[in-house]
């Protein structure tokens, strides 16, 4: 939880200077407030009740009723996915929660990142946890799932409402929060990008040489499907998808499946092909291929003279070139792959290629990270 309290201070050149609407402040006793910015078009709402009043509601959404000062508490989001750095305009979730044995939720907010990728938030003053989504992927929230700290750590995220290019991205930091505090808070992706950068065969010494692999689909298998927004633990698979080794689940189920599957139409010869594919999923940290918990793998699967085979490869797994560190897929990283198909592979598409029938050369990074580790396996 790393951030840095801007107060009153020059940043990038810039004064931030408090701002107010309409030059006063907005107090509102005995009811629960829910309030608008027309600054962001966004809408918070302040929760000064205990959880009982909500015991009625089903969902928990921001409405508007009123206006609140602006300046409160403001945040600077950074993020880096693959060097973008770009957020205005996105859609963001800010829950602000007491730092205290409770950890009782403060205020809640749905508003759009203004320019510099900034949030005009607004919570009570004192010791905070602040917590940001970016592309939620809901209208709103059970209470229950929202109203402390400890339930927060409870949510999912769904990989089959994911959307290439608005990816949900989450930040968690503890403040102080006080009138025009300014902090800047890092956000990352839930998901890891799985590239392929370029593939080829070479089936020299075989019979048959010089055959290319055609109708040829790339897509991953036993993908986690459900991840905990806010985790540092182990992300053991939820409802994994594709589980058959096939891509149809999936095809039928998400609602953008060009995350998960994409095709080579042109087919793969002896001359290496660039297909630029970028799949994405959820983290895995499995490391035992289970039934329960399997190993993500990502599958190139075509015809060699009219007949299909699959090569479907474990993703960071020991005999699959394991990066440094733990087993399996985790947050906001990349894996890169360049493949040489040697011969012709498995007919089973839920079984692992052994290593005779592929050749890998691999890079995995964070996506903030501009230094690659290249890993042959």
């Amino acid at each position: 939880m790393n951030g840095k309290r801007h107060n009153q201070q020059t940043i990038n050149g810039k004064r931030h200077n408090q701002q107010t609407m309409n030059g006063k402040r907005h107090n509102h006793k005995g009811r629960i407030p829910t309030f608008s910015s027309p600054r962001h078009s966004a809408n918070a709402l302040l929760i000064f009740l205990p959880a009982f009043i909500f015991a009625c509601c089903s969902k928990y959404y921001p409405e508007t009723c009123g206006t609140v000062s602006a300046g409160n508490t403001g945040l600077y989001l950074k993020s880096s996915p693959d060097g973008d750095t770009g957020l205005a305009g996105m859609e963001a979730d800010v829950f602000f929660y007491n730092n205290d044995a409770l950890g009782r939720i403060d205020s809640y907010q749905r508003l759009t990142i203004g320019q510099d990728n900034f949030l005009d938030a607004a919570s009570r003053k004192g010791h905070k946890t602040a917590a940001v989504i970016c592309n939620p992927q809901e209208a709103g929230y059970d209470w229950g799932a929202v109203s402390s700290l400890e339930s927060l750590y409870g949510l999912y995220a769904d990989l089959k409402k994911e959307k290439p290019g608005a990816l949900l991205m989450c930040g968690i930091m503890e403040l102080d929060a006080a009138d025009d505090g300014r902090f800047d808070m890092d956000v990352h992706p839930l998901c890891s990008e799985i590239r392929l950068r370029s593939i080829r065969c070479d089936f020299s010494g075989r019979s048959y040489s010089g055959s290319r692999l055609e109708n040829v689909h790339v897509y991953l298998s036993n993908i986690n499907s459900m991840a905990k927004i806010f985790h540092s633990g182990d992300d053991i698979p939820v409802s994994p998808v594709n589980t058959d080794g096939l891509y149809h689940e999936s095809d039928r189920t998400f609602t953008c499946p060009e995350i998960v599957h994409a095709e080579i139409r042109e087919g793969v010869g002896s001359e290496t092909a660039y297909p630029g594919i970028r799949l994405f999923c959820y983290p895995n940290s499995s490391t035992e291929d289970s039934a329960g918990s399997p190993f993500t793998r990502l599958v190139v699967s075509g015809e060699i003279d009219g007949k299909r085979y699959y090569y479907p490869l474990n993703i960071n797994q020991d005999g699959y070139g394991k990066a440094e560190g733990p087993c399996g897929i985790g947050r906001n990283c990349c894996y890169t792959f360049d493949i040489v198909l040697r011969q012709t592979g498995v007919t089973d598409p839920t079984l692992p290629v052994s290593g005779e029938m592929v050749e890998i050369y691999g890079t995995v990074k964070a996506w903030d990270v501009k230094n690659e580790n290249e890993i042959c396996f």
